[in-house]
């Protein structure tokens, strides 16, 4: 049975300062340990967290919202098709964010890739607390 991640993070940043951080290599790279990204659908998307390296294919992207890509390990393939997404949503004056991953083959996976993310994800935290500035309440994107 395929099994997800899913969390969730409320940031003190302006949605597309968020989104910059997930859908630009840059970005990617200010809380993982190295990135590559083609920012469009079928693009190639390639991550280094700590000794893994792992690839996929751009799904779908619409700015300043929502980003998902194939993902699976080089060295050690999941053998089963993944799918990592996020998305920023603007909260008052906050953005709320959250990280799914899909299609996990079995629970072992899921604690494990949940581990993963979630130290990931502080970073991520971290690097829009420090970095970002301060959002302004506003109903546009």
């Amino acid at each position: 049975m395929a099994e997800r991640v899913e969390l969730q993070r409320e940031l003190d940043a302006a949605r597309v300062d968020v989104f910059r951080l997930v859908a630009t290599a840059d970005g990617l790279r200010s809380w993982l340990d190295d990135a590559e990204l083609e920012p469009r659908v079928g693009g190639v998307i390639r991550l280094q967290l700590r000794d893994g390296h792992a690839a996929g294919k751009v799904l779908s992207l619409a700015e300043p919202q929502h980003i998902s890509f194939t993902f699976d390990w080089l060295d050690e393939p999941l053998g089963a098709a993944t799918v990592v997404a996020f998305d920023a949503i603007d909260h008052g004056a906050r953005t709320h964010f959250t990280l799914r991953h899909v299609g996990l083959p079995g629970r072992r996976q899921v604690e494990l890739h949940e581990a993963m993310w979630r130290h990931w994800l502080e970073r991520l935290v971290a690097v829009a607390s420090r970095r970002l500035p301060d959002k302004v309440e506003t109903t546009h994107p």
